[in-house]
């Protein structure tokens, strides 16, 4: 058995499958995956597809590695400042506990939390978290397993995206208390809003400049992936490359997304909600840059996540 270590900025999305993309996980044994990483165990209660399953294993890893770099930094600018992290800290909508407790819950015990709160609120939770989950969450597939992991992900990049607000707020206040004479600017994250047009827009524009004339608009994103994927054979990688919003840098897929099954439906939600962490993972690296090169007298202790990668029977090297 191996050990595997990411820190902060970590391997991409794409990079981290193409190394593990072959491990036939049993995750009877990756107990420990449940606390270092916050992933429920097993990941679906009723189906196991090896694939999807390691790509989810990296989702949560590189989302928790986030979070723990964030609160790496807030802690000590907290203190510094006097004030109490836990009054700081926004609380999960409808879940009613704070980034605090979700980092310290069970991941089994969150997922059945999720379960029953969309059970009791179901459209009213869902619209909550609306910002970090497209909605509906798959077009023309009814996956309830797959809906309680797609929620949970948004839950997590909802904690990231206000502990990434808190962060530049603290930042900007330890400058001034400790008059240093530096300014932390950050590009603009895109919205999902802003996202799901950015699809439809791209994707139009490719067919009419290869057809030389005018399409009718997408009803949605879905219906202009589905468009690509049929009428100029491309697949969620060609797609998403061609998306941009500066300054912030490309994302790039593993091409074909799953080496053994396809399902567009699942394809483009899966790589939304990757696309949107990859992007605030881009912004937290300028924070850390910016921390480590102008608040270094907070001695800052970067963390690392490791997960242990078992030994391959076949031989395989995974890393």
């Amino acid at each position: 058995m191996a050990q595997f270590c990411i820190s902060f900025p970590p391997p991409s999305y794409k990079e981290l499958f193409e190394q593990l993309k072959g491990l036939k996980p049993d995750f009877s044994k990756w107990q420990g995956l449940i606390s270092s990483i916050g992933i429920p165990i097993p990941i679906y209660l009723d189906i196991s597809q090896y694939s999807n399953e390691v790509s989810q294993m990296i989702q949560y890893w590189q989302s928790r590695l986030s979070v723990n770099t964030l609160m790496a930094m807030i802690r000590p600018m907290a203190s510094l400042l006097g004030q109490n992290l836990a009054d700081l800290l926004p609380k999960i909508p409808f879940l009613n506990i704070s980034i605090l407790e979700l980092m310290e819950m069970d991941a089994n015990a969150l997922r059945q939390q999720v379960k029953d709160t969309l059970k009791q609120h179901r459209q009213a939770f869902l619209d909550a978290l609306s910002a970090f989950l497209p909605l509906p969450v798959y077009f023309g597939l009814n996956i309830p397993s797959f809906e309680i992991n797609a929620i949970i992900k948004a839950v997590y990049s909802f904690s990231s995206a206000g502990l990434i607000e808190l962060v530049k707020d603290l930042i900007d206040q330890v400058l001034g208390k400790l008059k240093i004479n530096a300014v932390l600017t950050l590009p603009k994250l895109p919205s999902l809003k802003e996202l799901q047009a950015m699809i439809m827009q791209t994707v139009k524009a490719k067919i009419e400049a290869l057809t030389g004339a005018v399409t009718e608009a997408f009803a949605n994103e879905f219906e202009a992936f589905k468009q690509a994927v049929q009428d100029l054979e491309m697949d969620i990688n060609a797609v998403f490359e061609m998306i941009r919003f500066p300054p912030l840098p490309a994302v790039k897929f593993p091409s074909p997304f799953y080496p053994d099954f396809s399902c567009l439906a699942l394809e483009l939600r899966e790589a939304m909600q990757m696309y949107l962490q990859a992007m605030m993972m881009a912004v937290l690296e300028k924070i850390v840059s910016f921390v480590k090169a102008v608040l270094s007298i907070l001695n800052i202790q970067f963390p690392s996540i490791c997960i242990d990668i078992p030994d391959n029977p076949n031989g395989t090297e995974y890393y």
